[in-house]
Formats: structure tokens, sequence, C-alpha cells
């Protein structure tokens, strides 16, 4: 019984443990997933508080196997799209299943890891915000990104773009580039890529100013490009490949040619940037990898071989230049 006389529950005893509590369904039926040292702590604080599951509990934690939470921003996005299919072929040598959960399109952005940890093992994902996730001791969460903010709270795969962008300015000043401008998607203030692309690109600069415009991902874009070229604009680069395709068709409609008036470059290396004419230059990035250097280090994390947070739970993934004919 727990100390308030009631009957202690799977919570009292994840949190005993210091677990989640779908490690303590793991331990209390014998399930693999976990360590020998994680499933006799479980045991013992069972014991202590005189845990024992449900018939209808148990009847449900055997039918399935470990279940990792995928957060993601947007699902039309191909980026995160590849990036989902990315995850369950990581996960499927581990006999895992995938829950994928969009941000974006939710009711509450910074909310839907809250009601996601109640249905899996680990969560991974962008943007993905602990505090409502309960008993987070034990679960493992892993935060994918550019940034290592989150290390001392989570595991982090990083996407290592800093040195790709410094390849990206040699590149480009080679090619006599002197007015590039950056541009973002619309938002309440430029996105930290897009700080990041702009000062990576200020030496090329005679003013070291690089321009940052936001515009919408899909429409609305030969009046910004309009104004870009009047102002002397000899190089686009664009937050991600998908706005620098609509970009290209853009530039084309204008009857602007790329790369003989203006270069352009897209971020992330998805397979659009190449089935476009001319073939976009692009920083990119892995997908395949961060999908299996993310799925490794939740399964460590379940056997205890990387802690849940620190640098030990710190993996990079790094992005690359890949030079094409936009440029």
């Amino acid at each position: 019984m727990s100390s308030q006389g009631r009957r202690s529950t799977i919570i009292d005893v994840a949190a005993r443990a210091g677990v989640s509590r779908q490690t303590v369904s793991r331990a209390m039926n014998d399930m693999s997933g976990i360590s020998t040292a994680t499933r006799e702590r479980v045991l013992e604080a069972a014991r202590e508080l005189s845990y024992r599951p449900s018939r209808f509990g148990r009847g449900l934690v055997e039918q399935g196997p470990i279940t990792l939470g995928l957060v993601v921003m947007d699902l039309s996005n191909a980026y995160f799209a590849e990036l989902g299919a990315a995850v369950v072929r990581a996960c499927a040598p581990y006999g895992w299943n995938v829950v994928l959960a969009e941000a974006d399109n939710a009711p509450h952005p910074e909310q839907v890891a809250g009601p996601l940890a109640r249905r899996v093992d680990a969560i991974v994902g962008y943007g993905v915000q602990t505090a409502g996730i309960r008993g987070t001791g034990g679960m493992p969460v892993v935060a994918l990104g550019d940034s290592t903010e989150q290390i001392d709270a989570v595991g982090v795969v990083e996407l290592a773009i800093a040195e790709a962008m410094s390849d990206l300015t040699e590149h480009l000043r080679a090619a006599g580039v002197a007015r590039p401008v950056v541009l973002d998607l619309a938002g309440e203030t430029p996105s930290p890529r897009a700080v990041a692309l702009a000062g990576a690109l200020a030496p090329l600069a005679a003013d070291g100013e690089v321009p940052i415009h936001g515009v919408d991902g899909r429409t609305g874009h030969r009046e910004v490009l309009e104004t870009l070229l009047e102002n002397g604009a000899d190089a686009i680069v664009a937050f991600n490949d998908e706005l620098a395709v609509r970009v290209l068709r853009a530039l084309r409609l204008l009857g602007v040619d790329v790369p003989g008036q203006v270069r352009l470059v897209g971020v992330d290396g998805l397979e659009i940037a190449s089935l476009v004419t001319p073939e976009l230059t692009t920083l990119s990035v892995d997908i395949e990898a961060i999908a299996r250097e993310t799925v490794a280090l939740v399964a460590q994390m379940l056997e205890e071989e990387a802690p849940l947070s620190g640098r030990g739970a710190h993996r990079v993934v790094p992005y690359r230049l890949e030079v094409r004919a936009s440029t």
C-alpha cells in the first residue's frame, strides 16, 4: 500500500524505482528491452509497495513490443516524411513499433509530448518539451536539431551544420558572390537556422550584413524575388530544399537564369533537390544516419548502456556541402 493508505499503482512503482511506467510493465512481465539491474530495481520497488499489476493491465502489456514516439513538425514537409520513414526502418531490426505525433498542426504544439509519453517507451524528435511528460525519470527522451541546449535534461542527436555553412561561404566566394541573401520561412522573428546562415555568409558582403527575408513556405515568392533582384542579390540561400525548389520555379517564371544571374542554394539534401533543373546545391544531411544514431541511442538508454542526458547521451550527425549546377 502507498503512504496515503490507498492501493499502490504502477505510477507509484515507477516513481519509487525512478523509471517510466512502461519500464515497470516490462519488468513485471519479464519482457525484453530493459537491463537486469533495472528489472531488479523495479521488482524491489514493487515489493516495498506491495504492488500487484491487474490481470487486465498484464494482458495489455504482454501484447506489444517497445514503442518509440516520434515528434515531427509537419508531415507535409518532405524532410519529416523522409525522417519518419527512416526511423521506422531503423526500428525494424529491434522489433519496435513507431507512433508519430505532428506538432505544428496540433492545438497546443508545445504539449504534444505529454500525451504521447503515456503511450510509448521513449520519445524522440524536434521541439520536444519535457515539462509535460509525466514520470520522465527513466524514460529515454532524445531531442533532434542543431542545438545542444537540452543536453543536461535529455539525450541529443546534434545535426552539426556550422562546418558545412563555412564550406558554402568559401564555395560562393570562389564563384564571385558579393551580395547573398537568406530566404527564411515567415515567422515573428528570424529562425535560428536563418540567423546562422546569415552569420556564416557575412564575410561575403561588403558591409558584413546579409539580409534575411521571411516568406511563406508555399506561395507569394514572386514579389520578394523581384525586390531582391532589383537590389542586386547574386545568391539566394533558402531555409530548406522545399523552399529552394519553389523559389527556382518562381525564378524561371520571371525569366531569371540560375546560376547565370543568381545562384540558388537549399538545405537538407532532400531527393527533390536532385530532381529539378538545374540540380540544387544544398547543405545535405544523411537522414538515414539520423535515424540510425537516434534509435541506437534509445536502445542504449533502455539497456542502461548510455545515460539519459549529458555527454554520454550526445551523438553528432554532420551536414556537408553538396555542390550542384545551381551555383
